[in-house]
């Protein structure tokens, strides 16, 4: 089971000599990604993650719109920010890079209501967060590359939006 930046050390490990450099602390910060791959370009890694705090770790995807105040919210790693990205989401087959752009409009329509659920609205308590759980098939869909566990890349044609 990898938690936190295991998964970058995990993903980093599978794309060896084609990982340029980390990102600063600032680019990690306010530009949202981790590694800057030779191929990939910039990848923001996501550790896998829980439906519940204090849960088993389930691969739950959540995708961040708001992120906590510092001091104040700004747009989540899950929003288009200008910084050409990917987001790598754990599996338990391996990565799925998905590029925001490709899918945030969609969320905008599907996204309406407040609940802990796929497709839901979720914030919590004084934490000015905003987020969403995306299901394992619509990761897939809108993946544009899948990077298994075992180093095997299969790049993924054109999905059309939906």
């Amino acid at each position: 089971m990898i938690c936190g930046v295991g998964a970058e050390i995990m993903f980093a490990e599978l794309r060896g000599d084609l990982i340029l450099r980390r990102a600063t602390t600032d680019e990690n910060m306010n530009e949202h990604w981790d590694l800057l791959d030779a191929e990939f370009g910039r990848v923001d890694v996501k550790a896998p993650k829980r439906l519940y705090r204090g849960g088993p770790v389930d691969y739950t995807m959540w995708w961040e719109l708001r992120t906590v105040n510092r001091p104040m919210p700004q747009a989540g790693w899950g929003i288009p920010n200008g910084v050409d990205r990917l987001i790598a989401l754990s599996s338990p087959a391996g990565f799925h890079l998905v590029d925001p752009a490709d899918i945030i409009h969609d969320l905008r329509v599907r996204c309406r209501e407040y609940y802990r659920g796929e497709f839901g609205l979720y914030s919590r308590p004084n934490r000015g967060d905003l987020m969403t759980i995306l299901p394992q098939w619509y990761v897939e869909k809108h993946q544009k590359y899948f990077l298994g566990a075992n180093n095997d890349l299969e790049p993924v044609e054109e999905n059309p939006s939906t």
